[in-house]
């Protein structure tokens, strides 16, 4: 295998998209969907077993209650995160459902009848394992980054490496609705509006579960940092600077044979220093809707409808400070800064 090649990382980046998509991925509706694809995957294979006269062959009677097991203990996790909004035991759940398919593949009635079980096991599967990532940052990268100075070589390049989800994956994502219909995303994302009220820096006691933005990203619009779900009570990870896009060549091109190159791509990252700031949902902000006050900055792509009437501004372009009317279209400028967005003027005189 090939050394991988670092590639630029630019992707278009969508706030309310990511922010969106890490408060589906944590709801209590999707945990709901994924404890059921467990029940239906451990109702299919039982029916499997069945069709193929394989009862007490082997442990397959085995993966049945297993995945009656996976259902219950996300359900479990459900009625932990109502009573006390701890998540971390979800974690392990969701972790365990996914990642069963070695064990599956490795029981001889498993691997002869693969073609049978694959399709529905991927789903419950990419579904588990979506739920998963979103959390897994929570689970150390915080408390690592209060001693990172003294960490070891190879600790630190753990902690430099996000466990969640990280930017904008078009593909994973694609995979997430289109092929498994696992959500049902709008039409047009709603403004998730960043409250600079509720913050705390990386290494800091997390002050409310939800989705969370870096100051690299709201203040300075970084294109290359990512946003994160993060626990009330748990250390707030670092922020995730992505490098580039690590190219991994398995297999080489032979144009003679008719061959194409085969690769994989996975983004590259550095876990950084920064301040957080609380990202609202777009109709909850402390039981009412969000409103102009000091705490909250609205944004807007460029050709994209100004979603508040009053005064914005875009650093893709010096003296940009404008007065925008609600549904008036925000212009773009071609800089190389890159893609135009306009941000909510906290100063609203004239």
């Amino acid at each position: 295998m090939s050394e991988p090649i670092l590639l630029p990382y630019d992707v278009p980046r969508n706030l309310d998209r990511d922010a969106w998509f890490l408060y589906e991925t944590t709801s209590i509706p999707y945990y709901e969907l994924c404890a059921r694809l467990c029940e239906e995957f451990a109702h299919f294979f039982n029916k499997l077993v069945t069709g193929h006269q394989a009862h007490g062959m082997g442990r397959v009677d085995y993966w049945v209650s297993r995945y009656l097991t996976h259902a219950e203990n996300i359900r479990r996790g459900i009625e932990f995160i109502k009573a006390s909004g701890d998540y971390m035991p979800m974690l392990d759940f969701l972790s365990s459902a996914s990642s069963d398919y070695r064990g599956l593949i490795e029981n001889a009635f498993g691997y002869e009848t693969r073609d049978e079980w694959q399709g529905p096991f991927g789903r419950l599967s990419y579904a588990c394992g979506t739920g998963a990532a979103v959390l897994r940052n929570n689970e150390w990268k915080g408390l690592k980054w209060l001693n990172h100075d003294s960490l070891t070589q190879q600790s630190r390049r753990l902690l430099d490496r996000s466990d969640g989800p990280v930017g904008d994956d078009p593909v994973g994502k694609k995979f997430f609705v289109d092929q498994y219909q696992l959500a049902n995303p709008p039409a047009i994302y709603p403004v998730h509006p960043i409250d600079r009220g509720i913050q705390a820096k990386a290494g800091e006691r997390c002050p409310r579960s939800g989705v969370w933005v870096p100051a690299q990203w709201a203040d300075e619009d970084s294109n290359s940092f990512s946003l994160s779900f993060c626990i009330e009570g748990r250390p707030m990870p670092p922020a995730y600077q992505i490098l580039g896009l690590e190219k991994h060549v398995i297999s080489e091109a032979e144009p003679e044979h008719g061959l194409p190159e085969f690769a994989s791509y996975s983004p590259k990252t550095k876990a950084v220093d920064t301040t957080w700031y609380f990202v609202h949902k777009p109709d909850v902000r402390g039981g009412e809707r969000p409103n102009s006050q000091s705490s909250v900055r609205l944004r807007c792509e460029a050709n994209k409808p100004c979603p508040r009437e009053g005064w914005w501004f875009t650093p893709a372009k010096a003296d940009s400070r404008r007065f925008f009317r609600q549904g008036e279209v925000m212009p773009a400028f071609g800089t190389d800064y890159g893609l135009t967005i306009w941000q909510w003027d906290e100063r609203q005189d004239t």
